[in-house]
């Protein structure tokens, strides 16, 4: 495989994996004081500005990489209290210091905690920051004060005197002058109006004169590899159980359940090791859905149960989109599926749903069952047991049932 090939697998899988942090800002207690919904494609749009910036002023091959998903991934830290962080200043240090934290954990880790620790300082704060966090510091901004809407040439106008005013105060003033720059492409300002943003960022890291700077297979061989694979799972699953106070362990947990039964089963290493990835990401939709419905103590309505079915299909296009194996995809996103055909999102027939994805339906209703739920005290193992058995044939396969009484009682 080429190193331009493992590149854009990376950035693919890492783009999917912002646009999973963005559903998770949609939220709520998101949008108060805001007139956007600013989740909605803000780390994709502020990893876009950033690496523009960032190739005026000069960075190259991997640190112009590195600017890139330390811009898609800069409010890791926020997830669960956005509102909050926004506009406090404690608070913003605070889900800066978490987002850094998280990152320096990723291959070039020490670069990427470096630039989300500091990317709300200002000129003001008397600091050296790092260049990439001046960046992402104006890309940030820049995007809120884009808001969602087309960008005419008086919006432009009217964003570029802001931030020359600003300059040396708000904004740092060699990025601003970049910004000046990059304004005077057309382009820029019309993928932004479009929204899609991928494959600009593909083509301007991959199939330009760019590449010739870039170190593909030191880095993206890394990035692409079994172990940070493993560790991006176990970080989206820490940061999906997050989401609510009820499911602190929840991802975990049925990762290592839908584990057990394979074993039990006899599957090898490749497989038992796919299913335990599949349950760590099995609600990584759930980022989409409103904490106040996840957390709503009484029984939800119709819209609510609605919104919630949702999940399972965000997280088939979010690991389809990340380029996960095909199995992994429909283990993780058809666990609501059902054996008569009645489950969701896809309505899945009894056919197509493999062993795979019965033993996660299994998994899943046994860990949500015995764990404590605002509504209810979580159930003995036995007791959960007696109430998955009772779903044989209409919901779950008898004979993993059975599995799963050995593996997990």
């Amino acid at each position: 495989m080429s190193g331009i090939t493992t590149a854009e697998q990376v950035i693919r899988r890492i783009w999917s994996f912002s646009k999973a942090l963005d559903l998770a800002l949609i939220d709520e207690e998101v949008r108060k004081g805001f007139k956007i919904e600013i989740g909605c494609g803000h780390g994709e749009r502020v990893g876009y500005i950033s690496m523009r910036l960032g190739h005026i002023l000069g960075l190259k091959g991997s640190d112009l990489f590195f600017l890139m998903i330390a811009g898609l991934m800069h409010d890791i830290g926020a997830v669960g209290g956005f509102a909050e962080y926004h506009g406090n200043s404690r608070l913003m240090e605070l889900h800066s210091g978490l987002g850094a934290k998280i990152m320096s954990d990723f291959p070039g880790g020490d670069i990427l905690s470096e630039a989300i620790t500091y990317h709300h300082k200002t000129p003001e704060d008397n600091l050296e920051i790092p260049v990439m966090a001046q960046i992402i510091s104006l890309a940030d901004k820049l995007d809120i004060m884009m808001e969602r809407k087309i960008a005419t040439y008086r919006d432009r106008a009217r964003i570029l005197n802001h931030v020359t005013h600003l300059a040396g105060k708000d904004f740092f003033p060699g990025v601003a002058d970049a910004l000046v720059q990059l304004a005077g492409e057309e382009a820029f300002w019309l993928y932004l109006n479009e929204g899609e943003l991928l494959e600009p960022t593909l083509a301007f890291l991959c199939k330009r004169r760019v590449q010739e700077h870039f170190e593909f297979r030191k880095i993206c061989d890394l990035m692409f590899g079994e172990l940070f694979t493993q560790q991006l799972s176990d970080t989206f699953a820490f940061l999906i159980d997050q989401k609510s106070t009820f499911t602190g362990r929840h991802s975990r947990s049925v990762a290592e359940n839908a584990y057990a039964m394979a074993m039990e089963l006899g599957w090898g290493t490749e497989q038992c090791r796919e299913i335990k990835l599949a349950g760590l990401l099995h609600d990584l939709g759930k980022l989409a859905v409103p904490q106040k419905i996840l957390d709503k103590a009484g029984s939800l309505n119709e819209e609510e149960v609605q919104i919630i079915r949702t999940h399972t299909y965000y997280t088939h296009n979010l690991l389809s989109a990340a380029g996960f194996a095909r199995n992994v995809v429909e283990w993780a996103s058809y666990h609501h599926e059902r054996l008569d055909g009645r489950g969701y999102p896809f309505r899945v027939p009894v056919t197509s749903l493999t062993t795979g994805c019965r033993i996660m339906t299994i998994a899943d209703i046994f860990t949500a069952l015995t764990e404590d739920r605002p509504y209810r005290n979580g159930l003995s193992e036995e007791k959960a047991m007696e109430i998955i058995r009772s779903g044989v044939h209409s919901t779950v396969d008898e004979e993993l049932v059975s599995t799963a009484e050995k593996a997990l009682l």
